[in-house]
C-alpha cells in the first residue's frame, strides 16, 4: 500500500530542485497538475493543480492559491486559498481565505471567511450530524 503521494511536473519538483519534502506533506498534487476523476485521500492531501471530479478525504485538505477544484469536495477539514467551484462538505470547519473562492454550497459546523475571500453560495451549519435550528429570539423580539 501507498503511504504517500505527490504528483507534480517534474520542471518544479522539490526533488529535481534537490529539496525534500515534508515527512507530513502527504498528498500533494503540484501547479501544472491535471486530473480528471474521484479522488480517496486517508491522509492529508495539499492540491495546487487542477482537478475536475471528487475529492473525498478523510483527514484536511488544502486547496491553494493556483489550484482549480471542479467537483464535490469532502473532508474532515478544508483550508481554501484557490477556487473551488462545487459543493463542499466538512466534517469540522471550512476556512476560505484571501485570494480563496468557492461557489457552491457549504455544510460543516465551523465557516472562517477571511476578509477579501468570496462565497458564492448556501451555508448550512451543523453540529453532531444535524442541522441547528434558527435562534427563535430574534423572531420574538423581531421586527412584525
Amino acid at each position: 500500500m501507498v503511504d504517500k503521494i505527490c504528483i507534480v511536473p517534474y520542471s518544479s519538483s522539490p526533488i529535481r530542485k534537490g529539496g525534500n519534502l515534508p515527512a507530513d506533506l502527504g498528498a500533494y498534487l503540484g501547479p501544472g497538475t491535471k486530473i480528471n476523476g474521484k479522488l480517496h485521500f486517508d491522509g492529508p492531501a495539499t492540491i495546487e493543480g487542477e482537478v475536475e471530479g471528487e475529492i473525498i478525504a478523510q483527514a484536511n485538505v488544502t486547496i491553494g492559491q493556483q489550484a482549480t477544484v471542479k467537483g464535490k469536495l469532502s473532508a474532515a477539514s478544508i483550508l481554501v486559498h484557490g477556487k473551488v467551484l462545487a459543493d463542499v462538505q466538512a466534517e469540522k470547519k471550512i476556512e476560505i481565505q484571501p485570494p480563496g473562492s468557492v461557489v457552491g454550497d457549504i455544510v460543516t459546523q465551523s465557516v472562517v471567511i477571511g476578509d477579501g475571500a468570496i462565497l458564492e453560495g448556501h451555508v448550512s451549519m451543523k453540529k453532531e450530524g444535524r442541522v441547528l435550528p434558527l435562534r427563535q429570539e430574534a423572531k420574538k423580539e423581531g421586527v412584525s
